[in-house]
């Protein structure tokens, strides 16, 4: 199963829980352990960073990438 399928069940089942878009999308992070001092998630970012986070542990994405290559 994705993230994205996790933190969207998670993300429903808060909601139909009585909380609030932003409780939800705060504690679902939280329960993924990313920050939620001063941070207002969205849920398309926390999949997002999810992504990249996966992304990083698996090899296909290192500081390097997306920095400006000189063609000279």
């Amino acid at each position: 199963m994705s993230d994205d399928l996790i933190t969207r069940s998670t993300y429903r089942a808060l909601l139909m829980r009585g909380l609030t878009t932003d409780e939800a999308v705060n504690l679902t992070a939280f329960l993924c352990g990313l920050g939620i001092d001063q941070v207002r998630w969205s849920l398309r970012q926390l999949n997002q960073l999810l992504f990249l986070r996966e992304m990083a542990r698996t090899g296909r994405f290192g500081p390097a990438d997306g920095a400006s290559t000189r063609l000279h």
